[in-house]
């Protein structure tokens, strides 16, 4: 019981963490980098992001949760998006922030989206740990194959 309080109290901090780094990153103050030159590459971003984000919603349903401590009745998803990375909400909330760096040039939304790359993998890594001892050797081989945020272009040879 004290262990699964801990985990819960860790998750949270972790979500609070991510909802803070994402409300800097969007906060309209401070000093401005650069002329704006990079807004094309933000939309494209923030198109990546919708489209990833959407497909893992679609792959979720109603299942779909900000707190990484998985529930009691959570299943181990592997197709869809999560054929392709483990952690896609976390690739979309990445890619829409880093949309906002390069369409805003904001040195704020620069060092919340830094701080945010670390505590989303924190977060990975976490869940990642928690989804391992709830499935064992199938969610092992299914991290062991697939990555955590970033997919693979291509599948390397005997896979």
């Amino acid at each position: 019981m004290q262990l699964e309080k801990q985990r819960r109290r860790t998750g949270t901090a972790l979500v609070l963490a991510q909802f803070g780094l994402i409300l800097m990153c969007l906060l309209p103050v401070g000093p401005v980098i650069g002329s704006g030159e990079l807004r094309p590459l933000g939309l494209v971003c923030l198109a990546l992001a919708a489209l990833v984000g959407g497909l893992a919603l679609a792959a979720m349903g109603s299942d779909t949760r900000v707190h990484p401590v998985p529930d009691s009745t959570a299943t181990l998803r592997t197709n869809g998006i999560y054929a392709w990375i483990r952690h896609p909400m976390y690739a979309a909330v990445l890619l829409a922030c880093l949309s906002v760096v390069l369409s805003t040039g904001r040195v704020l939304a620069v060092v919340a989206f830094g701080a945010l790359v670390v505590v989303l993998r924190a977060k990975a890594r976490f869940e990642d740990r928690l989804l391992g001892e709830k499935f064992g050797a199938p969610y092992a081989d299914y991290a062991a194959r697939v990555p955590a945020l970033i997919p693979r272009l291509r599948r390397s040879a005997g896979r």
